[in-house]
């Protein structure tokens, strides 16, 4: 029986690093006897294409937003075929998607039916899940979705009391349980986003990650240092707030969110001393006390834990957030800096372009005419044969 390694997220807890790494890495995996399989052909598009868990989260929904459920059946009846020849080569197979955690939600006896599928194809399920404090993720959550969700308009205070992160399940132990009474609590591995807390030979995610699902790292693997899915800070968010209220935006397609990040990112590496916080340290401890008990039997039931400490890292007493006008003028500049160099840069790929092609159209052209030349050259040839024959048969 082949054991299948289902990493849930949740959202911003490094998934798409961990995804990448995984991907990336088949030929080591494989001499592990691990295998992340690819699931491209189940023609999800090219976000997904390591998110190899997707199949089980999928929706289906027209323009209309009516959803099809045969059609999800139908996607996840190939993946299991596809898992069940996988899982005849390979002992362990690692998935992963992080919207599972709360798309799961949305299906009727998502678990149990899960659960069954995968027995069906001699395979037993462990679930990996990361969780980070509720104050932190739902702080990255909402510059996530201001970010890339161009209708999000609201000020972060205004989206956590209209509980507008009501589809993501912060009551942990509540939502763990549910899990756990189709899987089973000794198969729900339960990890937590802090790097005082990380495992493994490096104390990194990455090596907690490994350590989690048996894997050894060796010099075999190969690994990608670049960060992904960076955030806002600062006016950057206030700027994109702004533009995700201009109706002309919101037919952009998010236009240049890149290269807003791209600012973010810059000047928060110049200015690393200026933190805040999107609520005071008096208003994140109010709102963490609902979490407490919650949090306290997670790290008891789940990680065994005597004390009951879930996260040990303490709530940070930072400055709450304001726009800073002194410093929009220098954050703005940096924007326009980050988009006049993209559109540079793409004139002058165009340029270089147009020059390319008008050479081969100039190469063409010259062949063209030594064409017209030859076919005029045998066109007189021709002519002249004609009429020799011509005369010689009038003799």
């Amino acid at each position: 029986m082949a054991t299948v390694y289902l990493c849930i997220g949740t959202q911003k807890t490094g998934t798409t690093s961990l995804q990448r790494f995984m991907a990336m890495n088949k030929v080591a995996l494989s001499k592990q006897g691990f295998c992340y399989p690819r699931m491209d052909s189940l023609g999800f598009g090219d976000i997904y294409n390591n998110r190899n868990g997707h199949f089980l989260a999928y929706l289906s929904l027209s323009e209309e937003r009516v959803r099809n459920r045969e059609e999800e059946k139908k996607k996840r009846k190939e993946a299991y075929r596809m898992l069940a020849q996988i899982a005849e080569e390979y002992s362990n197979l690692v998935l992963s998607d992080e919207i599972i955690w709360y798309q799961c939600r949305k299906y009727k006896n998502f678990w149990q039916e899960m659960v069954e599928e995968f027995k069906k194809i001699n395979c037993e399920v462990k679930i990996v899940v990361y969780l980070r404090r509720q104050d932190q993720v739902l702080q990255s959550l909402w510059n996530q979705r201001v970010k890339r969700m161009p209708c999000i308009t609201q000020a972060f205070d205004v989206w956590l009391q209209e509980k507008r992160y009501k589809w993501f399940p912060v009551d942990y132990y509540g939502h763990l349980m549910q899990i756990a009474q189709a899987v089973g609590k000794e198969n729900i591995f339960v990890r937590v986003f802090e790097r005082g807390q990380f495992e493994g030979a490096e104390n990194s995610l990455l090596s907690d990650y490994m350590k989690t699902i048996g894997l050894q790292m060796t010099d075999e693997f190969i690994i990608d240092k670049q960060e992904v899915n960076l955030a806002l800070s600062g006016n950057f968010i206030k700027m994109k707030q702004i533009m995700n209220g201009m109706p002309e935006y919101l037919e952009m397609d998010n236009f240049m969110w890149e290269e807003l990040v791209s600012a973010s990112v810059f000047q928060a590496s110049q200015n690393k001393h200026e933190k805040a916080s999107m609520l005071s340290y008096e208003e994140w401890q109010s709102f963490m006390q609902q979490f407490e008990e919650g949090n306290r039997k997670v790290a008891q039931e789940f990680l065994g834990r005597e004390d009951g400490v879930l996260f040990r890292e303490p709530i940070l007493n930072l400055p709450k957030w304001q726009e800073n006008e002194n410093t929009m003028y220098r954050d703005m500049l940096t924007f326009l800096v980050e988009m006049c160099c993209k559109y540079e840069k793409q004139v002058r790929e165009l340029n270089t372009r147009i020059e390319d092609l008008e050479k081969e159209i100039g190469i063409v052209g010259r062949e063209q005419k030594k064409l017209a030349n030859k076919g005029s050259l045998v066109s007189r040839s021709y002519r002249k044969v004609k009429r020799m024959i011509k005369n010689g048969t009038s003799q």
